[in-house]
C-alpha cells in the first residue's frame, strides 16, 4: 500500500512540475518588439531632453541620423544591477515585459563569458564597462543576445554616468 501511495505521489509531483514549467514561460506576444508607440512611462528621446540637455527637437531627430540606424548607445558601468537594467529597459519602452525579458536573458546562450560582469541566472554575463546599440524595434531575444554576446565597445571609466547616448 505505501508504495503505491509513493508511486501516485511520485507521478502527480512529475505532472504538477511539467504544469507549471509550462506556465512559468511568459506569452511569446510578451517578447515581441515593443516599437517607438509602445506605451512606456518615457521614452529615450526624454532622456536625451532630460540628462544630456538637447533641444526636443534635437533629440526626436538624432537616431535618424546616418550610421545609426535608428538605435541608441546603452551604456553598462560597474554599478549597474540587472534588476535596475531590466527596469531602465522597461521604463524607456525598450522591453514590454520585465518578466519576459528576465526570461530570454536567463535562456539566451552566452557565448562570450566575463568575470567583470552582471550576472544573469547560472552561466549568463552582461559586460560591465561596455556600450550595447538597442532599439525598440528588436525582441527581448534580440536584445538578450545583444547583452549577453555583442557588446559594440567597452571603456575603461564611464565619466558622466549616462545610461543612454545617442
Amino acid at each position: 500500500m505505501n508504495k503505491k501511495l509513493i508511486l501516485f505521489l511520485g507521478i502527480v509531483a512529475v505532472f504538477i512540475s511539467i504544469y507549471l514549467l509550462f506556465l512559468s514561460k511568459p506569452s511569446t506576444d510578451s517578447f515581441k518588439a515593443p516599437g517607438k508607440d509602445w506605451n512606456s512611462p518615457k521614452k529615450v528621446e526624454d532622456y536625451f531632453v532630460e540628462r544630456l540637455r538637447m533641444t526636443t527637437k534635437e533629440a526626436s531627430e538624432i537616431r535618424s541620423k546616418p550610421g545609426t540606424d535608428g538605435t541608441v548607445d546603452l551604456r553598462i558601468n560597474t554599478n549597474v544591477t540587472l534588476e535596475a537594467l531590466i527596469g531602465n529597459l522597461a521604463y524607456y519602452g525598450f522591453v514590454k515585459d520585465e518578466k519576459s525579458f528576465l526570461y530570454a536573458l536567463e535562456h539566451t546562450k552566452d557565448t562570450t563569458p566575463n568575470d567583470k560582469a552582471i550576472k544573469v541566472g547560472k552561466e549568463g554575463t552582461i559586460d560591465t564597462n561596455a556600450e550595447y546599440r538597442i532599439s525598440e524595434n528588436m525582441s527581448a531575444w534580440e536584445i538578450a543576445d545583444i547583452l549577453l554576446n555583442k557588446p559594440s565597445g567597452h571603456f575603461a571609466f564611464d565619466e558622466y554616468n549616462y545610461f543612454f547616448m545617442p
